[in-house]
């Protein structure tokens, strides 16, 4: 009997050594495509929608878009609006940004409820709005010419976005050139 308890605890030595899972508890994130997307966006939009480069592939990782276009160009709405999230992917810290565009007239009270403004940043010499809630999410906008944008931590309770993650997200939109 000690042998076959011997044996079997063998086989589960053996199991566990060579067999089990190992490395750390965190999960892959999966990176969904945001260029040809909204290059098609752009090609029906009726502003020019933006998209960050030169951000780092391994940190910044984008994981949903969303977009939404006007019914139809007789429509009297051409509210047009696109989503894209991403998991800034620190070393043992993950957290979550938020790029939402727009050119709803009232984007802001729509986006993010009663957040008035409580100062401005510098993001390439253009003033954006802070409006941070009493919750402690952070989120920055900017107006201009009918559309506007709003970087914000995402709303969740994972943890967001800092100040300094949107700014540095804000520095690195330009214009998305339409698909043909």
């Amino acid at each position: 009997m000690v042998l076959s308890l011997g044996v079997v605890m063998a086989g589960v030595a053996i199991f566990v050594i060579f067999v089990m899972p190992r490395g750390n508890n965190e999960q892959a994130i999966k990176v969904v495509a945001t260029a040809q997307p909204m290059a098609a966006f752009a090609r029906q939009s009726p502003f020019t929608p933006v998209l960050p480069v030169g951000l780092p592939a391994d940190v910044w990782k984008p994981t949903s878009l969303r977009v939404q276009l006007p019914v139809s160009s007789s429509s009297s709405s051409q509210t047009a609006q696109a989503s894209i999230g991403y998991v800034i992917d620190r070393s043992g810290h993950r957290t979550f940004a938020r790029l939402r565009e727009t050119n709803a007239p009232d984007a802001v009270q729509t986006l993010l409820g009663d957040r008035p403004s409580s100062g401005t940043v510098d993001v390439n010499g253009e003033s954006w709005q802070a409006r941070p809630d009493h919750h402690g999410h952070v989120a920055i906008t900017h107006t201009q010419g009918g559309v506007t944008i709003v970087l914000d931590d995402g709303d969740g309770k994972g943890g967001g976005a800092t100040q300094a993650d949107l700014i540095t997200l804000a520095r690195a939109l330009r214009p998305v050139e339409p698909a043909t």
